[in-house]
């Protein structure tokens, strides 16, 4: 076996590995420019050749995959719809104490709730927040009527 196809075959290797060890696309344009030089040198010994031919696929795969990358790292974290529950109500189906966790019925699935008050077995209560996946609730309790 020729050195240039086993110094291209490493390359593939250690830039497949440098790739998988990131969570980033870090190498994935060297992967192919290497791929492509590889090929090549199974037709020729020409170094300069090998090395261009790395060179430009490396680029243009670079260059082709900018669009997706630059969408990945927008920053722009997506709408996870964390809002939908605020303000709706929960039924207590354990109770708590304040500062401990309670957990509390919404549309048939159970959450971790925190209140400032303490919760009692089948209390109504008002969804004011989350964090996470526990959400902030608080008592709806009725005013008792006036005294005539």
């Amino acid at each position: 076996m020729d050195t240039e196809i086993i110094v291209w075959l490493a390359l593939v290797v250690v830039f497949v590995l440098v790739e998988l060890a990131t969570t980033a696309l870090v190498s994935i344009w060297l992967v192919a420019g290497a791929v492509a030089a590889l090929i090549v040198s199974l037709f020729t010994d020409s170094w300069p050749l090998e090395f261009a031919v790395f060179a430009v696929v490396s680029a243009v795969a670079l260059i082709a995959s900018r669009p997706l990358a630059r969408r990945l790292q927008s920053g722009k974290a997506p709408d996870l719809n964390t809002g939908l529950n605020i303000g709706r109500t929960v039924t207590v189906v354990a109770a708590s104490e304040p500062g401990r966790p309670a957990r509390v019925r919404l549309d048939g699935v159970d959450w971790s709730a925190e209140c400032a008050s303490a919760l009692t077995l089948g209390e109504v209560c008002r969804v004011t927040g989350l964090h996470g996946t526990t959400l902030t609730v608080e008592p709806i309790r009725e005013s008792a009527p006036a005294a005539r």
